[in-house]
């Protein structure tokens, strides 16, 4: 059994250093020593010491990717949808990620995911605030409450500015501490507000029989009381964009916008995380029978952000709205080489009439004069959304289309891998001009022997 008192406390009494000691059992001795006079006045914490804050490192580097097929139509591709004004940011969102999930897993498609190419920083590092937690922790054991007040009084300044790393028990067991230093130096009020505070980080936490007397448990057990009869508040939780995920304490609640959610007054920690986006976190105020809100603007991911801005850019490009003559634009190119895609397929979102929702798709070859130009489709319809993937399909693995007179057995041979290695560098360079399948019905006829001529 683990004894509270310290060693030399112990000695002290035995050997007589301290006369006006009774003389009682071990376990009387362990509650006399924890009994110190209230004073006249509740001991107020010390104010905390800003500790420093962890650095954050460098975002990891990228997944490698697979190696492609010799086929000289192989290639990576990105999809994104871009929203016309804000409005449709939500929609655009999703329908990118609809357009990912039909493509992916399909032969001979090799897609880009933006997120993954353009990692998050990793969590930050919490170890200082371990170091605290053992030295104030044995502080405590050694029954100086005033230096345990200290030391996690400052953790639990430094954890409050790190609401997005802190786990909410370890906040809560910080809390506990706190409120078990104001009971052993006779402030009950003190030791009932971060008891309540403990309460409010973690709803299931208690204090741990190992560490704290029947003392600590009974007051816990009266703040619990006490907290259970306060009428609630509410918190609306929103985000700019929308779609992300909250929690609050540690526990999903689910996707932005959430409206009214009822929370015992006290501060809250509420994180909300959104893919391609930093994450946010703090700790929200909440009071007794009133209403507040949080509603951050997240910032998107260092190098993501720059990638979104150039799409949107690319894709109100005046330079898109007419006929390749040559080349793709310069900025697609560039927007194809940052991530490393050969096919770039933009899906620009926008209302066509109040509450009706369209979309016009484009995709290029960056390598070749290859355009899939001007599909346009309402996202509702599922029958309207595979016509558009199954044309995207055929574009980025180099089928042809139905509108080519191409005889079946012609069709089959330039298929084969082995006819592009035999046929040479010409035709690599040349034949992403007779996989397009927007350029209208063209027979090969006496072209045959030169692919992509015309095309």
């Amino acid at each position: 059994m683990r004894l509270k008192t310290p060693l030399s406390l112990s000695l002290a009494l035995l050997l007589g250093a301290i006369p006006s000691a009774p003389q009682a059992a071990p376990g009387v001795l362990v509650a006399a020593a924890k009994k110190k006079k209230p004073a006249a006045v509740p001991v107020q914490p010390p104010p905390p010491v800003e500790e420093p804050l962890p650095q954050p490192q460098p975002p990891p580097a990228p997944p490698a990717l697979p190696e492609l097929p010799s086929t000289p139509w192989a290639g990576r591709t990105v999809v994104l949808a871009v929203p016309a004004t804000a409005a449709e940011a939500l929609d655009a969102s999703r329908l990118e990620a609809s357009l990912n999930e039909a493509l992916v897993g399909q032969a001979n498609v090799f897609l880009l995911n933006p997120v993954e190419r353009f990692p998050p920083p990793p969590p930050l590092s919490l170890e200082r605030g371990e170091v605290l937690y053992n030295e104030g922790k044995g502080l405590y054991d050694n029954l100086d409450p005033e230096g345990a007040a200290k030391k996690f009084t400052t953790l639990a300044s430094y954890y409050q500015r790190l609401p997005v790393d802190t786990k909410p028990e370890r906040l809560a067991r910080v809390y506990i501490f706190l409120g078990a230093s104001r009971l052993l130096d006779g402030d009950t009020a003190g030791a009932q507000t971060f008891f309540t505070r403990a309460m409010l980080a973690e709803p299931n936490v208690k204090p741990e029989s190992e560490l704290f007397g029947q003392d600590v448990d009974d007051a816990f057990t009266a703040a619990k009381t006490a907290l259970a009869s306060q009428a609630r508040g509410t918190l609306a939780i929103d985000s700019v964009p929308q779609g992300a995920q909250v929690t609050v304490h540690g526990e999903s609640l689910g996707t932005t916008p959430l409206k009214d959610v009822e929370l015992p007054p006290g501060p809250h920690q509420v994180v909300i995380t959104l893919p391609g986006h930093l994450p946010f976190g703090t700790f929200q105020e909440v009071a007794s029978g009133q209403r507040a809100e949080v509603r951050p603007t997240l910032t998107p991911v260092p190098g993501l952000g720059e990638f979104r801005e150039q799409a949107t850019q690319v894709a109100t490009s005046k330079t898109l709205d007419t006929p390749p003559a040559g080349a793709p634009p310069a900025e697609l190119v560039a927007l194809g080489e940052k991530i490393g895609a050969r096919y770039v397929v933009l899906a620009r979102v926008e209302h066509t009439a109040p509450g009706v929702l369209g979309a016009t798709l484009d995709a290029w070859d960056v390598q070749g004069k290859n355009r899939l130009r001007g599909v346009k489709w309402n996202p509702g319809s599922a029958t309207e959304q595979q016509r558009v993937v199954s044309q995207v399909n055929d574009f980025v693995t180099g089928r042809f289309s139905k509108g080519l007179t191409l005889p079946p057995e012609v069709v089959a041979v330039v298929k084969k891998p082995w006819f592009w290695a035999a046929v040479g560098g010409v035709a690599v360079a040349t034949t992403a001009g007779i996989v397009l399948a927007n350029q209208g019905s063209k027979p090969l006829g006496a072209r045959l022997g030169n692919f992509g001529a015309g095309w």
